[in-house]
C-alpha cells in the first residue's frame, strides 16, 4: 500500500479504494461528480452510498475499469491535461496547491525504518525547496489541476479504447506547470520517457516544461514526493529497500543521473 489499497469487489463490477485519508476520499467524490458532469473521460463512481469511513480511513467505489493495452502514450496524456484545464471551475471548493503535503507525514510515519541522517536530510531538503517553490514565476493560469499527472493515472478502456483519467485524491486548485511538468520530469531527469514520445506530449498539451525557469525547482520537489511515496513501503521487499535508498543518495546530487525503477 502506497497512498491507497485497491480491491475488486467478488460481486458486482466494482472496485474499491481503501485511501489514508477520509478528506481526500470526499474530495475525489466531488471530483468525480463533477468530471461526469462534463462527460470527461474518467473513472466513474459506482451507484452505493458512499464514503465508508472509520476513523482515518476511508473507502471509495468505483465501476471497475476493464483495462487494456497499449498503455497510455504521451500523446494522451498531453491531450487529456490540455482538455481537464480547459474546464469550467468546478461548483465546489478544491483545496489550495501545495508542493509537498504528504511529505512530513510520510517521514513521521517512516520514521525508524530510515537511518536518522537520511530523515534529517530530508527533512531539511523538504524545507530547503519550500523556500525555492515560493521564489518562482508561473507563466499559465491557476485553476484546477489533477495533482499527479502521470500516464499510469490513465487506464485504456477495453470497451472503447479511450483513456480515462483516474485518481482524484490529489486534486486542488495551482499552476498548471504542476501538472505539465510530470511528463518533462519523467523524460528529462529519469530517462522514462522517448524523444519522440515528449514531442508528442508538447504538441498535445501546447507546453515545454522545459522551457520554463521553475522547471528545475518542480523536478527536484517531484522527485523528492516519488522518493517520500515509495519509502511508505519500506519493508515490504528487497527492490523497495534498496530503491528507496538509491534514490535517497541520488537527491544528494542533483547532477548525478537517475536510474530509478518505476513503481
Amino acid at each position: 500500500m502506497g497512498e491507497n489499497a485497491m480491491y475488486r469487489l467478488a460481486t458486482g463490477n466494482i472496485m474499491a479504494r481503501v485511501g489514508r485519508s477520509v478528506e481526500a476520499s470526499r474530495k475525489e467524490l466531488h471530483v468525480a461528480d463533477w468530471l461526469g458532469d462534463h462527460r470527461f473521460p474518467a473513472a466513474r463512481l459506482a451507484e452505493v452510498p458512499q464514503p465508508v469511513a472509520d476513523r482515518d480511513v476511508a473507502v471509495t467505489f468505483w465501476e471497475f475499469i476493464e483495462s487494456c493495452e497499449p498503455p497510455a502514450r504521451s500523446a494522451e496524456l498531453g491531450a487529456v491535461l490540455r482538455d481537464l484545464h480547459s474546464l469550467p471551475a468546478p461548483r465546489f471548493s478544491l483545496p489550495d496547491f501545495q508542493p509537498m503535503p504528504k511529505v512530513d507525514d510520510r517521514l513521521a510515519k517512516v520514521g525508524p525504518s530510515l537511518p536518522s541522517r537520511e530523515l534529517e536530510f530530508l527533512a531539511h531538503r523538504k524545507q530547503d525547496l519550500e523556500e525555492q517553490f515560493q521564489s518562482l514565476d508561473f507563466e499559465l493560469e491557476v485553476g484546477p489541476i489533477h495533482g499527479d499527472a502521470h500516464r499510469s493515472n490513465l487506464l485504456r478502456d477495453c470497451t472503447t479504447g479511450q483513456v480515462r483519467l483516474i485518481d482524484f485524491e490529489d486534486f486542488c486548485v495551482g499552476p498548471r506547470e504542476w501538472d505539465l511538468c510530470v511528463e518533462a520530469v519523467g523524460y528529462w531527469a529519469l530517462n522514462w520517457i522517448s524523444d519522440a514520445d515528449y514531442e508528442s506530449y508538447v504538441e498535445a498539451c501546447g507546453f515545454d516544461a522545459l522551457s520554463w525557469p521553475g522547471f528545475k525547482v518542480v523536478r527536484a520537489i517531484r522527485e523528492l514526493n516519488m522518493t517520500t511515496w515509495l519509502a511508505q513501503m519500506l519493508g515490504q521487499s528487497s527492490e523497495v529497500d534498496a530503491e528507496v535508498m538509491r534514490r535517497i543518495r541520488d537527491l544528494r546530487n542533483e547532477d548525478v543521473p537517475r536510474d530509478w525503477r518505476p513503481f
